[in-house]
């Protein structure tokens, strides 16, 4: 059904159809007619909607954080003991650089004659004519001595006279070893040495050597080491000439390629190794002979050989003479004792003497 309206508002017309508005109504009553119907269900679906947007959306607040009470420290054993490492471990009573020791471990005494010179810029003293040192169980006395406190080191040396020889050779003694060489130079620190020229004695043996290296307070190593029991230590009259040696004073020299020089003259006679004892004890060893020069048989080393200690209570020696004329002689010598008890020895002896010479009328062999 179509109404149409006419109206006439200021001289115009007006035409309005209410077929649209009609169809409208009923549209909409067609379609809300069922939602008024469920109007509690809308509004539960409508809060339902609300709180799950809600529940989506927010996120919790973070949970503040309760401080734990305090333990009485008092109580607790272990803070006891890390407090007490703390105090232990403090950076300002230790540190990681440890301080620097001296240069010395004693004091140095030394004096001189003619004068002492000190140099602050290079921590040299020198020390001239009749100049001694003294340091822990080191005396040092010679014409010259030079200490450098930088290194730790000391040189001495001779000093010339007035003619231009050589005077006050230095003398080196260490507790109860003594060397008297031309020149040496010996480090505090380390204990070693070079020594140039140097005589020793030991027992009855006179050593001397080239060159010499203090390795400690012990032990030796020599070159060209000269070994004998001549009283002329400087000019002997012989003495074995070793290459190489170990020299342990008081106890013991052991030496390489060793050949006999008779008057600075080598002989055929040579060893390629020896052992020479030097203790107080009884030791077997090598027995160095000596020598001599008689009118009748010529040049001599007599009384040389080896000695065997076998015990307390008995020994053996065997002990050869030669002489350049060409005698000789060979003994075997035992002594026996217990004390309180019994005492004695036994000799044998076997002999080739030959006097003068061959074609002499004194000539004789027997």
């Amino acid at each position: 059904m179509v109404i149409i309206l006419k109206s006439t508002y200021f001289g115009e017309k007006l035409y309005v159809s209410l077929s649209l508005q009609i169809l409208r109504h009923i549209f909409t009553k067609i379609v809300f007619k069922p939602l008024r119907t469920n109007l509690f269900n809308i509004v539960l679906l409508a809060t339902f909607l609300t709180l799950g947007i809600n529940t989506v959306y927010c996120q919790e607040s973070p949970k503040k954080a309760t401080a734990n009470p305090v333990k009485n420290l008092e109580n607790d054993s272990l803070m006891k003991v890390q407090i007490a490492d703390l105090k232990k471990l403090d950076s300002t009573k230790t540190d990681s650089i440890k301080p620097k020791k001296g240069a010395l471990e004693a004091i140095v005494k030394r004096k001189a004659v003619d004068y002492e010179k000190i140099d602050q810029k290079t921590k040299i003293v020198t020390l001239y004519n009749k100049a001694e040192l003294y340091y822990q169980d080191i005396e040092l006395k010679a014409g010259i001595i030079v200490l450098d406190y930088a290194k730790n080191e000391v040189y001495a040396g001779r000093i010339k006279d007035s003619l231009g020889k050589y005077t006050q050779l230095p003398n080196f003694k260490q507790g109860a070893n003594v060397v008297e060489p031309d020149s040496i130079r010996f480090n505090f620190t380390t204990k070693k040495a070079l020594v140039w020229n140097s005589r020793t004695k030991q027992a009855e043996l006179n050593v001397l050597a080239a060159i010499s290296k203090k390795e400690n307070d012990s032990v030796y190593f020599m070159k060209n080491a000269k070994l004998t029991t001549s009283e002329n230590v400087d000019d002997p009259e012989y003495y074995f000439l070793a290459r190489k040696a170990k020299f342990v004073p008081g106890k013991k020299v052991v030496v390489g390629l060793t050949n006999l020089f008779i008057a600075e003259v080598p002989t055929p006679i040579g060893i390629p190794f020896a052992f020479f004892p030097m203790t107080t004890k009884s030791q077997s060893g090598v027995i160095i002979p000596t020598f001599q020069d008689t009118n009748a048989k010529g040049y001599s080393l007599q009384n040389g050989g080896y000695y065997f200690a076998l015990s307390d209570n008995y020994d053996l020696t065997f002990l050869g003479d030669y002489y350049t004329n060409g005698s000789y002689a060979t003994r075997f010598e035992s002594s026996y004792a217990k004390k309180y008890r019994f005492s004695g020895n036994v000799n044998l002896r076997f002999e080739n003497q030959i006097n003068s010479e061959r074609g002499f009328p004194d000539y004789s062999k027997r």
